[in-house]
């Protein structure tokens, strides 16, 4: 582990906050198989490590190797507790236990109304795919525009019949967007039914393990990632609508979870000192 810059004398590596009552415990090792404790006040408990250091590598396999051993500690207060309020990586504060409970009562509104927000439910990421070339073949099939235009490019001359080339590549591009939209759409729309809240996912997920298909070669592409934040008794019905979209030829969908709502955590108060 590299160290450089990143050492103090007493320092409180942060997991995530739960709700608490005087002296709980959890049994779980922490990174590099450090002891975890619950430092707790106004009610609320904060999951912690002592730590002298950041976990700072150039390693990307330790880098990985730590945030898996992170993500299984916020797993296992999740399964103790309810919902916790997961923490990014690498968040510490510098200080002893004293310093943690400070922190807590500093900002006990900001983790109480976070508590409440996601107090039972958990993140679900859910990923559309589709052959875009068997769609590209639908829309050309079925729409009259595109039809037309291609009948008058194979009775055009090469110079006019490449300017429609052009004109038809361009209209069929659009109509393309405007069904991926359209499917975008009524994803999140049946999706938010059932859901506490949901936001639409970039390709870089804080949850490893919950990544899409991306960079696969099998043909499909994505046309949507929804990370889901909803009560773990939804996970059946928000199935059920993913199954009209997977019934349709030439769909996929990949639905994960459930997962701490890291995607949904607010930030609390600066996030830690780390």
């Amino acid at each position: 582990m590299s160290t450089a810059g990143t050492e103090f004398e007493v320092g409180r590596y942060l997991y995530c906050a739960v709700r608490a009552d005087d002296d709980p415990s959890i049994s779980v090792a922490g990174i590099e198989d450090g002891e975890v404790r619950i430092v707790t006040a106004e009610g609320i408990g904060a999951v912690v490590q002592p730590v002298e250091a950041m976990f700072d590598s150039d390693d990307l396999t330790e880098v990985r190797r730590w945030l898996l051993s992170h993500q299984r500690v916020v797993d296992a207060v999740g399964e103790s507790f309810d919902t916790p309020v997961p923490f990014r990586f690498d968040t510490v504060i510098k200080g002893d236990d004293e310093r943690v409970e400070n922190w807590i009562t500093e900002n006990a509104t900001q983790l109480e109304a976070a508590l409440e927000s996601l107090s039972g439910c958990w993140e679900y990421r859910i990923e559309l795919r589709w052959d875009e070339s068997r769609v590209r073949e639908e829309i050309a099939r079925d729409d009259e525009e595109l039809a037309a235009l291609q009948a008058r490019i194979d009775d055009a001359s090469e110079g006019t019949g490449y300017l429609l080339e052009k004109q038809y590549e361009q209209h069929l591009t659009e109509r393309l967007q405007g069904r991926r939209d359209d499917l975008a759409g009524q994803l999140y729309d049946r999706v938010a039914e059932h859901a506490r809240a949901v936001e639409t996912a970039g390709n870089q997920s804080t949850l490893l393990g919950a990544d899409g298909t991306n960079g696969s070669d099998d043909g499909f592409e994505t046309v949507i990632e929804l990370s889901v934040l909803a009560p773990e008794d939804h996970e059946g019905v928000i199935g059920d609508v993913l199954e009209e979209f997977i019934d349709r030829d030439g769909f996929d969908v990949n639905y994960t979870g459930p997962w701490p709502p890291y995607s949904h955590a607010p930030t609390i108060g600066d996030g830690g000192e780390g």
